[in-house]
């Protein structure tokens, strides 16, 4: 393993918040909600009986409104005690400067609009109806990928700054995001542009999606990850906050499939690896939608918990609360987080991304006695202090 490609880049002392566990659910009203927590909701790809909540479900004609999906997700989110991200993102054909496609049917276009006007009202009507109720407003969604914007960087650059304006004119506690690329296919000359030409003064925070093929082990993105955060340091935007708004494993298209302990090691070492990298939020895609992905959190019966959504509830129980202080490997590629938890003791994640039959001796100075696995059973140490550890993470605690 080359270590400066891979290895951690530096963590955040902040405590991990419960924020940080962001989902994706698709089907919010027809199956029951996600029976682990979750801090946040990003409402892409979210739907219910009247469509979803982009402006072309919102307004299929030029001002005829439809609030009822949008409604719902905000009523719901309130009751479950979360916090929205809404993106901006798709055009209505009506209002679209071209009728180019995207992966939503035939309403929905990829186009910019070719009335700035039509966007301006777009923005400030569901700004204003939300007002205190949505948190978070996202400038599209993955704009260097074709199907979902076609337009040009300028063009993106010009709604984004439009948009940020009446947000903070209508709504001043709201925090905007920054329209989030999908970091490959070309994400990084299309990033380096649009900060170029000003498109950073119009965000709050920075977002991105950190997507791997599906054969690949999660410290596989920590290249990308490092890559995109050169382009904002680039750009002097590095003090503002880093989202992957994103991510999941298996396209559907791919037929990628998963055992239950694989899923289990990947959410949790996702979740690990993209704090240890300065990613403030991560919401994981998804947790229902078995159409695009298929390392889902619930079964067939949409309530049967999978591996990946038993891990993704016990890592937060490790790190909600406390502090990283370092995550790196070593040259047998194991890795090693050290936190501080909320009690003020100290703990170490361990696991190794290559091999599931290593031998790992627990150094004295750690002063644990406890081990515990991804399954939430505990264990003491033995006296050797010697454990196999291989791709499920196991925490080491007093």
């Amino acid at each position: 393993m080359r270590l400066s490609g891979t290895q951690a880049a530096a963590v955040s002392t902040k405590p991990i918040p419960q924020t940080y566990f962001g989902m994706h659910i698709a089907e919010p009203f027809r199956i029951p909600w996600p029976a682990v927590p979750i801090g946040s909701w990003r409402l892409w790809d979210t739907s219910s009986a009247a469509g979803l909540p982009f402006w072309p479900h919102l307004e299929r004609e030029k001002g005829q409104w439809d609030f009822r999906t949008l409604d719902d997700c905000v009523k719901l989110a309130s009751e479950k005690g979360v916090d929205l991200i809404y993106t901006m993102a798709l055009t209505p054909k009506w209002a679209a400067a071209r009728n180019d496609s995207s992966p939503y049917g035939d309403g929905p276009t990829a186009a910019e609009p070719k009335n700035l006007d039509d966007w301006r009202n777009f923005v400030r009507t569901v700004a204003t109806r939300y007002k205190g109720k949505i948190q978070y407003y996202e400038i599209w969604n993955e704009p260097n990928l074709k199907h979902f914007f076609s337009g040009s960087i300028d063009q993106l650059v010009t709604l984004a700054r439009e948009a940020y304006t009446i947000i903070k004119e209508v709504d001043p506690a709201a925090k905007v995001v920054s329209p989030s690329l999908y970091s490959d296919y070309g994400a990084l000359p299309w990033l380096d542009e649009y900060f170029a030409k000003g498109g950073g003064n119009y965000a709050d925070i920075i977002g991105a999606h950190f997507y791997i093929a599906n054969d690949k082990p999660p410290e596989e993105s920590l290249p990308l990850i490092r890559k995109v955060q050169q382009v904002i340091a680039k750009h002097k935007l590095e003090q503002k906050p880093f989202w992957n708004t994103e991510t999941g494993y298996g396209n559907k298209q791919d037929n990628a499939f998963y055992s239950d302990e694989q899923s289990m090691a990947y959410v949790a070492r996702m979740y690990l690896l993209n704090w240890a990298s300065g990613i403030e939020r991560f919401y994981w895609y998804a947790w229902d939608n078995r159409n695009v992905v298929t390392m889902l959190m619930v079964k067939e019966d949409n309530q049967t918990l999978t591996g990946a959504a038993k891990a993704y509830g016990e890592i937060q129980k490790w790190l909600v609360g406390s502090q990283m202080k370092k995550c790196q490997p070593d040259f047998r590629n194991t890795w090693t987080c050290e936190l501080v938890q909320e009690s003020g003791k100290p703990a170490w994640v361990v696991w190794n991304s290559q091999r599931d039959d290593l031998s790992f001796k627990v150094p004295e100075n750690y002063e644990v006695q406890q081990v515990q696995n991804l399954y939430g059973e505990k264990t003491e140490l033995g006296r050797d202090r010697i454990l196999k550890i291989g791709s499920l993470p196991v925490l080491l605690s007093q």
